[in-house]
């Protein structure tokens, strides 16, 4: 009987510290200290030798409006992307996240287009790449909503087998940067 309940006290024990450990490691990786950078309409931004530019204009409605009704206004949002740096050349991911948000602090999630340019192994130096996007936001906002854009700090030169080792992720620099695009 006493083997029995120390068998559970350690299965107990080694289940908790397990969850404390996991849980840790989520709130570093979601989380995350945030150092937002103001970019004036119509200006670049800079994080890590890579610029960033960004246009919000209302897009035609597809045909049927998704099943929406005039309460909605359909955004094309069009990101590019430019290293200005070699050092940086291997940042080919998209940004981590990106998203509209209004002065009330709402969110709406911007989809990225399937037809983006994304060289995988490698970005040409001074070239320009396109992120183009979508979003579908409240008509009263469509004319306020202003991008948050969080570049990835992924390198196409990490080894695979590296982004699975917790030591190697924690000393990777992390995504805090967060590009704000103002509208006017």
């Amino acid at each position: 009987m006493l083997i029995g309940v120390g068998a559970v006290l350690v299965s107990l024990l080694i289940t908790g510290a397990q969850t404390y450990d996991g849980y840790g490691f989520y709130t570093v990786q979601t989380q995350d200290e945030t150092k937002e950078i103001v970019v004036a309409a119509g200006q670049a931004g800079t994080v890590n030798k890579v610029e960033w530019t960004a246009a919000i204009k209302p897009m035609k409605m597809p045909a049927g409006n998704g099943g929406y009704g005039p309460e909605v206004t359909w955004l094309e949002v069009n990101v590019t992307k430019k290293v200005l740096d070699a050092s940086s050349a291997t940042m080919t991911a998209f940004p981590r996240d990106m998203k509209l948000t209004d002065r009330a602090g709402r969110t709406w999630v911007v989809e990225v287009s399937t037809d983006a340019e994304r060289p995988t192994e490698r970005l040409e130096v001074g070239k320009t790449y396109r992120i183009p996007g979508g979003a579908i936001v409240p008509t009263k906002v469509a004319d306020e909503v202003e991008l948050l854009l969080r570049p990835s700090n992924y390198r196409a030169d990490t080894p695979t087998e590296d982004l699975f080792k917790r030591d190697v992720v924690e000393k990777m620099p992390q995504d805090t940067e967060v590009l704000r695009f103002r509208r006017r």
